[in-house]
């Protein structure tokens, strides 16, 4: 799973680079495999608006491709996986007025309780320990940190975009969900659940592991599929109503940046 901030007080959002599959395998065993060390990230920037995503990978990477080189809002991609269950949670927002223009999925927010105003919002299965930690310290980047100490699925590692400075620390704009199954078979490694790991414990590399074998036929055959899911994104519904407030949002998008 994972963990992202919009900070609408630092004009910044964050989230963590953990791609994960959590799934029992032959022994009985409920296990985690998860990759920190991506190229594939959660947020996709463009020069006026930002992309915050989580959900299945696989159908992620297709709403990343489309984001860089399409933006046509009447051919969006799937929002669903192969069983007709919702697995996709985005949130798009104006960098240059700091606001959403698109929200799908269950999110949490702060408000000021003396102005009613939005401070923060928060997605993932670290959104409580991230929330809990930004309304102490104010650091969306310390609150994600936060947040993998107490959840296994969120990592470590931060990306941000600020809106105000213009600075980043994405890698780039990969869109391709292969880089996520390169990046576990290469560099991941694996929790054993029945022996309750602490959720901030280094697991042991995949590539030494005796499940290597099993796993690796699981992702390269897509009985598995890498993930960020968000909790409840299942029951989110993309009814006519979201759907003419996307075509809004995009069409937002396309005159902030003068595409016709």
């Amino acid at each position: 799973m994972t963990t992202t901030v919009y900070d609408l007080e630092s004009k910044k959002v964050a989230s963590d680079t953990r791609w994960s599959i959590r799934t029992e395998l032959s022994d009985g065993h409920e296990y985690i495999i998860y990759v920190d060390d991506c190229l594939f990230e959660k947020i996709a920037d463009r020069e006026s608006a930002v992309m915050v995503l989580a959900g299945q990978g696989n159908l992620i990477a297709q709403w990343k491709d489309w984001w860089y080189n399409s933006l046509d809002e009447s051919n969006i991609p799937p929002v669903q996986d192969e069983k007709g269950v919702t697995a996709v949670s985005l949130m798009i927002i104006d960098k240059v007025t700091n606001s959403v223009l698109f929200d799908a999925g269950q999110k949490k927010a702060l408000f000021c309780k003396f102005t009613s105003k939005m401070l923060s919002v928060f997605a993932g299965s670290g959104d409580l320990y991230a929330a809990t930690c930004w309304d102490a310290n104010r650091c969306s980047l310390t609150a994600v940190v936060s947040a993998s100490k107490a959840d296994y699925f969120t990592g470590p590692v931060t990306k941000y975009v600020s809106f105000e400075s213009g600075e980043s620390n994405l890698t780039g704009t990969c869109y391709d969900y292969k880089e996520i199954v390169e990046a576990i078979l290469r560099g991941g490694y694996v929790m054993d659940l029945s022996k309750r790991p602490a959720a901030n414990d280094v697991g042991v590399p995949l590539n030494t592991h005796q499940i290597q074998t099993e796993i690796t036929d699981l992702i390269a055959s897509g009985r598995v599929v890498a993930s960020a899911p968000v909790p409840g994104l299942s029951s989110f519904e993309w009814n006519e109503e979201h759907k003419t407030k996307f075509t809004k949002a995009i069409q937002k998008v396309k005159q902030l940046e003068g595409i016709k």
